[in-house]
């Protein structure tokens, strides 16, 4: 076996050395120079469908009688918050000037608040985080950027410019969500509701018999004779027509369908442009609020209204819409589907009548507007104690969200 020996202090020599070689010590250096990491900016022809075998039922175009809804003081209206990306935490639209209620605070230029303070080296520079340009806005609009998500059924007052609203006439602006449906050489068919930024809710008897590309649809409209509006309207084709399936175009049942626009529309751009809110209570016994042109002609020669109009209207409940309705010429044993309608008005001189069918009938709720009905039939126009009857919206919730998947 062999023996390892080890002498009495051998070791000393060698742990001298190591000591000495050991005498190097590390540092940190300088600190890296580095400009942080800041936050991300938030950026900133046919007409309407007769129903002869229902006792001539009239479908339905706007008109205004002698009582005048009143002018709501843009003062006290909302502001309207949109789309920009849906699921953060803030989005961002132009709005007319001193009309951005809350605004988030304006991120500062220098990065403070914003830097995250560096301590860690991985030998490589940090990479630049990547920022979203601020919003640009035209038409004399400003940014207005809001924390939380889109809120559908707001709006604004009129942007500069606007001209004033005589009687019975909508306010610019005031009815974003209204779509006017159009032949493509624009002759007025009828009107609908955006409720995303790509779908229009109108009545189906508007478009069920339409070839798809012999109709389009336009927003952010209020003078139809004017091409000089201070913010423009857009017309955009429509891609696709989702009729409801139980429609009828004898008794106007289920009268539903949802067009899908062919690009979405900008939510963001105008203030003219917004969506309205889906039901989810019931309004009987509130008044709401009805608009449209009332013209079978989109242009300077047309022989309705150019300017949109808009009624307020009370919504009252379906059974005395049936009695009501049972004291015209429908007779005692008419009945009223409550699936498929419910009834404002009865109040002389103020109703929807023939030719505006799919305009929606809005109600409010803390400031946020929803379409409750549809313009479908009514019997006459505008006679005390005669209701005119509307789309129920709230029936066809199902159906419409399903639809808006397709």
């Amino acid at each position: 076996m062999t023996h390892y020996r080890f002498g009495w202090m051998w070791w000393l020599p060698v742990l001298l050395q190591c000591l000495c070689i050991g005498a190097q010590t590390w540092s940190f250096g300088p600190v890296q120079s580095d400009a942080g990491q800041t936050g991300q900016q938030v950026p900133q022809v046919p007409s309407d469908v007769g129903s002869t075998a229902n006792h001539t039922i009239l479908t339905r175009q706007l008109i205004v009688g002698t009582l005048v809804p009143p002018q709501v003081p843009p003062g006290t209206w909302p502001p309207v918050p949109s789309i920009v990306n849906p699921g953060t935490s803030s989005y961002c639209q132009c709005v007319p000037p001193g009309s951005c209620a809350n605004p988030i605070p304006t991120v500062p230029s220098d990065g403070s608040g914003q830097i995250d303070i560096r301590i860690v080296n991985t030998g490589a520079y940090p990479s630049l985080p990547s920022t979203t340009a601020p919003l640009t806005c035209s038409y004399g609009l400003v940014a207005c950027c809001q924390a939380g998500s889109y809120q559908c059924g707001r709006r604004f007052p009129p942007p500069p410019g606007s001209a004033s609203a005589g009687a019975g006439q909508a306010s610019f602006g005031a009815y974003p969500w209204q779509a006017a449906l159009l032949t493509t050489a624009d002759v007025y068919l009828g009107g609908g509701a955006l409720i995303t930024a790509q779908h229009v809710l109108t009545a189906a008897h508007k478009v069920y018999n339409l070839a798809l590309t012999s109709f389009k649809v336009r927003v952010g409209e209020w003078d139809a004779s004017s091409t000089n509006e201070p913010i423009p309207a857009q017309d955009v084709y429509v891609s696709n027509v989702y009729v409801n399936p139980s429609f009828n175009p004898n008794n106007l049942q289920n009268d539903v369908a949802i067009l899908k626009l062919s690009t979405p529309v900008s939510l963001t751009s105008k203030s003219t442009v917004g969506t309205v809110c889906l039901p989810t209570t019931s309004f009987v016994g509130q008044r709401c609020w009805v608009a449209g042109w009332g013209k079978n002609d989109f242009g300077p020669t047309g022989a309705y209204q150019a300017i949109m109009r808009q009624v307020d209207v009370p919504l009252i409940p379906n059974a005395n819409c049936q009695a009501a309705l049972q004291a015209t010429r429908l007779g005692a044993s008419f009945v009223l589907s409550p699936t498929s309608f419910i009834c404002a008005g009865g109040e002389a001189g103020k109703d929807a009548c023939t030719g505006d069918g799919g305009s929606p009938l809005v109600c409010t709720s803390n400031g946020v507007w929803y379409v409750v009905g549809l313009v479908a039939w009514g019997i006459g126009c505008a006679q005390a104690g005669v209701p005119g009857v509307y789309v129920n919206v709230g029936t066809y919730l199902p159906w419409i969200q399903t639809t808006l998947t397709l």
